[in-house]
């Protein structure tokens, strides 16, 4: 029988050790994307990035802008959610680029997509409000061009934390007197088409947050009246017009349901009212089906493409 020298059995239990100590190499991830393969032209949809294993910094890029997101702890792993659309006055019928990024264990990943959007057929509505709101004077012209300034710096607002859930409170009771998508024409005079949904709301009505989020804009505006401006994350700002009262300041945070305000009839308006904007990255959008879904349903039957990392 052979025998072991000494150096011989010091060097097996050396190497025994270390394969018994050393860890395991982590399992391969399992990252999915899922989005819609096409979808109607004003209306919001979500996309969601998932996986087995923690990732980093993902981030999506759609209609030229690029949206940094959140991760979150979900039911098997780890999840980003963004909630995206286009707006009706600024985007035609075709097909859009979807780019998704992201770090996993020290590996950069794109996921190249792309979305077909459909043309959806909107209404058309005749008001008749005051001559100056529609041709404004010429003095009023510096102080509009600079709250349209600080409108378009508030909807571009992105931050990371995702404070947005679905479906949002509904900010007030009233039914839907305006929808979104009208094409409007005041006093005989086209304009664009209405970039959000009019409420009917009694001067004096509360009007509760639909998303939690931070003030970044209150104002009294030439045509939006007394409005306020929330920040809900991932390129989700709410917006609020022709308020009778403002009870936010900039820099609040707000809760889902919090009363910030009361409507009204201030601005460009035909009677009180409270309209409701939702800008996601820059693109204005319907709210209203938002108050009767999901995420989770929004993200039924849509299609799932998985990220090859090897």
């Amino acid at each position: 029988m052979r025998k072991f020298s000494i150096v011989s059995f010091l060097s097996l239990c050396l190497f025994l050790s270390a394969f018994l100590i050393a860890p395991a190499s982590p399992a391969a991830a399992s990252t999915s994307l899922t989005f819609p393969e096409s979808w109607d032209i004003g209306q919001a949809f979500v996309i969601a990035l998932s996986s087995t294993r923690p990732f980093e910094a993902p981030s999506v890029t759609w209609l030229e802008r690029t949206i940094p997101l959140d991760v979150e702890r979900g039911r098997k792993g780890y999840v980003s959610y963004a909630l995206l659309g286009a707006h009706v006055r600024d985007i035609t019928a075709g097909a859009f680029p979807l780019l998704v990024d992201f770090s996993q264990d020290g590996r950069d990943f794109r996921v190249r997509s792309e979305i077909q959007l459909i043309a959806r057929e909107y209404p058309e509505e005749h008001l008749t409000v005051d001559r100056r709101m529609v041709t404004p004077p010429e003095s009023e012209m510096a102080r509009i061009n600079n709250e349209a300034r600080l409108a378009t710096a508030a909807r571009n607002t992105m931050t990371v934390r995702r404070q947005w859930t679905t479906p949002p409170y509904r900010p007030v009771p009233g039914i839907v007197t305006s929808p979104y998508g009208f094409r409007r024409f005041f006093n005989g005079v086209p304009r664009a088409p209405h970039a959000g949904a009019d409420f009917r709301a009694a001067v004096g009505t509360p009007v509760r947050a639909p998303f939690a989020g931070d003030v970044i804009l209150t104002g009294d505006h030439f045509f939006a009246g007394k409005s306020i401006y929330i920040d809900s994350g991932n390129g989700v700002i709410s917006l609020f017009f022709h308020l009778s009262e403002i009870d936010v300041r900039e820099g609040d945070h707000v809760r889902q349901g919090q009363v910030i305000g009361r409507t009204g009839a201030t601005g460009r308006v035909t009677g009180p009212h409270l309209h409701l904007g939702f800008s996601l990255a820059g693109q204005y959008v319907d709210p209203v089906p938002l108050f009767y879904t999901s995420v989770t349903e929004l993200l039924r039957n849509m299609r799932t493409e998985i990220v090859r990392h090897y």
